[in-house]
This record gives C-alpha cells, structure tokens and sequence, in this order.
C-alpha cells in the first residue's frame, strides 16, 4: 500500500466516524492531505513541462508516452485527493 492509499483511507475513516473523531485528527490529516495534494500538483506540472519540453520529437515517443499515462494518473490522483479533502473539512 503507498502513501497516499493510506492517507485516503485516513480520510474515508474520520468521514464515516464525524462528528465522533476529534477534530484535532481531522485538522491533522486535512493538513497531511493538503500538503500531499500540493506535492502532487508540483509533480504535475513538472510532467507538464517535460511533455511540452518534448512534444513533437520522434526521439522521445515512449517517454511521451509515459508520461502521458503518468500526468492522466496524477490528474485523477489530485481530483480524487481534493473531493475527500472537500467532504472531511465539510464535517468540521
């Protein structure tokens, strides 16, 4: 399992435990998950710009391809990160 599986799982736990979690666990993991989903945009647009840095080069056609999959991953990474970010601080 990798971090942000067990963060995730983190959050889903306090949503279905609230309003019985004590709000200095959901302030942390809010605060863990904000700072995940800051890590994961970074990342994001780092992938961004070595696309762009090489788009249109025969040369690099499996590494575009690569980090295509890897930008649509991070992309949904981000969006399902945000959503449960949204419901836990919506509990406080």
């Amino acid at each position: 399992m990798d971090d942000l599986t067990i963060l995730c799982d983190r959050i889903r736990q306090l949503v279905e435990h609230r309003p019985a979690a004590p709000a200095d666990d959901v302030e942390h993991t809010l605060t863990d998950g904000y700072a995940r989903a800051l890590a994961l945009e970074g990342e994001r647009r780092r992938v961004r710009e070595r696309l762009h840095a090489l788009a249109g080069s025969a040369d690099h056609v499996e590494e575009l391809r690569a980090l295509k999959g890897r930008l649509e991953r991070l992309d949904q990474q981000v969006a399902d990160l945000r959503g449960l970010l949204g419901t836990l601080a919506g509990t406080l």
